[in-house]
C-alpha cells in the first residue's frame, strides 16, 4: 500500500467506546428496489453484501418510519412487524465483512408521494406546497408530531432486534426533520415551530427518543448519528445558514450523539455567501472539536480525495456514487492497485456490480453514474 494512504486505515474510537477500523465508509444511496410489500428484497442484499468491504461505516439506504412518510417507490419499511426476517438479513450482509451496519432512519413528510402512502396524502410541519405540480401537505397535529416521534423509536428498536449496529437520524435533503429546522416550510405558531429553538425541537425530540430505545433494549456499544444539510437553499429564499445550522450541531452534541454527518455534493464546498472562506467542513470540524465524530461525503472518486477530506477536518469519509461504480475500491487502495480503480462503470462490467435492476434504471437515466460508452 502506498505509505500516503495509511491515515485512510487509522482506527478511530466514538464516544461511546466503539472502534472504527479505518476512517472509511458507505454513504446512504436509496436503492429504490425493495419488495412491493415494503420488505428487503433479494437484489438489495447482494447489492449491500458486495459492498460490505469498503469501509467500517456502512450507511443503509433510508428506511421509511412511518406509513404516512414513504418518499419513494419499492422503499423498504420499518413500520410493520412482518419486515423483520428480512431486516435481519440486510443486517447481516452489511455486517458480514467486519462493517458497522447502521440503518438510516427516513419520514419524507412534504416529499412523500401520495401514491404509495394508504391515506393518499402527504404530511409536513405546515401546509404549503414545494411548487405549483405538487400536492400541497396536510399540516401534522401535535398529536401526530408525537406518533411520528415514537415510530423512529420504534424503527429503533427494530434495528436492535434485527442485529444492526447503529441508526442515523435522516435530518437532511429536505425530508421532514429538514422541514421542521426551514423557516420556509415550517411556519407552525405553536411550540414546534417560529424561534430556531423551536424549530430545532422535532429533531432533538427524535434523537432523545432513540436513545431512550436504545437505553432500553440495547448495550452501549449502539451507534447513533444524525446527517444534516448544512444550508437551505429554495427557490423562494435564501433558507437557514450554516449559522444557524452550527446552533442544530451544538444541540446535538449536548444531546449525546455519537457523529454527525454532513450531507454534501463536493466536501470543500465553502458555505453560500462565505466562498473566500473557510470550506463548510473545516467550519464545522472546529467547531466539533474531536467531541464526536464527523463524517462527510461528497465528490470522492480517489484516496487522494480521501486524504484531503481528512485534511479538510473529517474524522470519516463516506463514499456514495463511488461505491456503486467501484465495489472493490478499498481492496484495491490497500493492495497498492488504485491506478485500477474505475470512476465510471467500464462497459464489461455492466450487469456485474450487484446493482438491483430498478436501482440501476433509476441512477444511470438520472446521470448519476457514468457508463463507459461501447467502442
Amino acid at each position: 500500500m502506498n505509505p500516503h494512504y495509511k491515515p485512510l486505515f487509522e482506527e478511530i474510537t466514538l464516544p461511546n467506546g466503539v472502534v472504527l477500523s479505518d476512517r472509511l465508509g458507505v454513504a446512504p444511496m436509496t436503492t429504490y428496489s425493495g419488495n412491493p410489500d415494503g420488505t428487503v428484497s433479494d437484489g438489495e442484499l447482494s447489492y449491500y453484501q458486495r459492498r460490505a468491504g469498503l469501509g467500517s461505516l456502512f450507511v443503509s439506504a433510508c428506511i421509511a418510519v412511518s406509513e404516512n412518510g414513504i418518499a419513494f417507490p419499492n422503499q423498504f419499511v420499518a413500520f410493520k412487524d412482518d419486515v423483520m426476517p428480512r431486516l435481519k438479513q440486510l443486517a447481516t450482509e452489511m455486517k458480514s465483512q467486519g462493517s458497522k451496519a447502521i440503518l438510516q432512519m427516513q419520514h419524507g413528510g412534504r416529499q412523500g408521494q401520495p401514491d404509495l402512502i394508504r391515506a393518499g396524502e402527504t404530511v409536513a410541519p405546515s401546509a404549503i406546497a414545494e411548487s405549483a405540480d405538487k400536492p400541497t401537505p396536510r399540516a401534522l397535529t401535535g398529536e401526530e408530531i408525537i406518533d411520528i416521534i415514537r415510530d423512529f423509536g420504534e424503527t429503533t428498536r427494530r434495528a436492535i432486534e434485527a442485529g444492526f449496529d447503529g441508526v442515523e437520524i435522516h435530518g437532511a435533503n429536505t425530508y421532514l426533520i429538514q422541514q421542521f429546522v426551514s423557516a420556509t416550510y415550517n411556519q407552525r405558531e405553536d411550540e414546534w415551530g417560529g424561534s430556531l429553538e423551536n424549530r430545532l425541537k422535532f429533531g432533538l425530540a427524535v434523537l432523545d427518543e432513540v436513545k431512550q430505545v436504545a437505553a432500553k433494549h440495547a448495550d452501549d456499544s449502539f451507534i447513533i448519528g444524525y446527517r444534516l444539510s448544512p444550508e437551505e437553499n429554495n427557490a423562494d429564499s435564501v433558507g437557514y445558514t450554516i449559522k444557524e445550522t452550527q446552533q442544530l450541531v451544538e444541540r446535538l452534541i449536548e444531546g449525546g450523539i455519537h457523529y454527525i454527518h454532513v450531507s454534501l455534493m463536493e466536501f470543500k464546498k465553502a458555505p453560500r455567501g462565505m466562498e473566500d472562506g473557510d470550506s463548510i467542513v473545516q467550519i464545522l470540524s472546529k467547531q466539533i472539536d474531536g467531541r464526536v465524530a464527523f463524517v462527510v461525503v461528497g465528490g470522492v472518486t480517489q484516496p487522494e480525495h480521501v486524504v484531503a477530506a481528512l485534511e479538510e477536518g473529517a474524522d470519516i469519509v463516506v463514499m456514495g456514487r463511488q461505491a456503486l461504480v467501484d465495489p472493490e475500491w478499498t481492496e484495491k487502495v490497500k493492495q497498492g492497485n488504485e491506478a485500477d480503480i474505475n470512476e465510471t462503470i467500464p462497459q464489461e462490467l455492466v450487469g456485474k456490480l450487484d446493482i438491483p435492476e430498478t436501482m440501476w434504471n433509476a441512477i444511470t437515466s438520472y446521470g448519476m453514474v457514468k457508463v463507459d460508452a461501447k467502442v
